[in-house]
C-alpha cells in the first residue's frame, strides 16, 4: 500500500481534488482520454533522392476521446504529398461528436479540408508557412421574427493562415508548433471564440 494511505495522511494536490469535486457535487468518470497529434507529419527526403509517389505520401491526424458526464470524441484524420522536398500539400476529414447529460445534449459535427505547406529557412531554423481551408457542419443557434431560439444544421468555413517550427525526429517524425489565424473570421457572429488556433505536439 501506498506510505500516505498507511498514515493516513492525504497528498495536498488529492485533497484539493476531493474538496472540489464534492463542493460542486459532480460525478464524473473519465474511462478513456486519448490525445494524438499528428497533424504537421511530412516525409523528409535528402537532396539528389528520387523517392516514389508512395514514398512522397504520408498519413496522420488527430484524435482524442473522453467520456463521462461530458463525451467528447475528435477523430480528424488527414493524407499529405510531399510535391518537392520543400513543398507538400493534402486532404483531410473531421468529425466529432459531443454529448452533455447535464443538459441532455448532443450533436455531430462533421467536415473537411485541404491544406499546404512550404518547408523556409531562416537563420537556419525549420521554419514553415502553413494554409489551411475547412468548412465544417455544426448545430448553431439562431433566433427567429419572434426571437425564440432554434439550432440549425449549417455549413461554417475557415481559411488559416499562419506558420510554425518543426524539429524533424527521425525521416518521418519530429516536434512542432504552429500558430494560425483565420482570415475570414465571422466575429460575434461566428461559433468559435476566437480567430486564432494554436497547435503544438508530435508527429510520427
Amino acid at each position: 500500500m501506498l506510505s500516505w494511505w498507511k498514515n493516513e495522511k492525504v497528498p495536498p494536490f488529492l485533497l484539493f481534488l476531493i474538496n472540489y469535486f464534492k463542493m460542486k457535487r459532480i460525478i464524473s468518470v473519465i474511462v478513456a482520454l486519448i490525445i494524438i497529434n499528428m497533424a504537421s507529419a511530412q516525409v523528409i527526403f535528402e537532396e539528389g533522392e528520387k523517392p516514389s509517389v508512395f514514398d512522397r505520401m504520408y498519413f496522420g491526424g488527430n484524435f482524442s476521446a473522453s467520456f463521462g458526464d461530458i463525451t467528447l470524441v475528435y477523430v480528424s484524420p488527414i493524407v499529405g504529398y510531399m510535391i518537392t522536398r520543400g513543398l507538400s500539400a493534402g486532404v483531410g476529414i473531421t468529425y466529432q461528436y459531443y454529448k452533455n447529460k447535464f443538459y441532455n445534449y448532443e450533436s455531430n459535427t462533421y467536415g473537411g479540408k485541404i491544406f499546404a505547406r512550404q518547408n523556409i529557412n531562416i537563420l537556419k531554423l525549420p521554419l514553415f508557412a502553413y494554409a489551411e481551408y475547412e468548412s465544417l457542419n455544426l448545430e448553431i443557434q439562431r433566433f427567429d421574427l419572434n426571437g425564440e431560439a432554434y439550432l440549425a444544421r449549417e455549413w461554417y468555413p475557415r481559411m488559416y493562415l499562419g506558420g510554425g517550427f518543426f524539429q524533424p525526429i527521425g525521416r518521418r517524425g519530429g516536434f512542432f508548433i504552429l500558430v494560425m489565424y483565420d482570415v475570414i473570421y465571422g466575429g460575434s457572429g461566428s461559433p468559435y471564440s476566437s480567430p486564432w488556433v494554436y497547435r503544438i505536439g508530435f508527429s510520427f
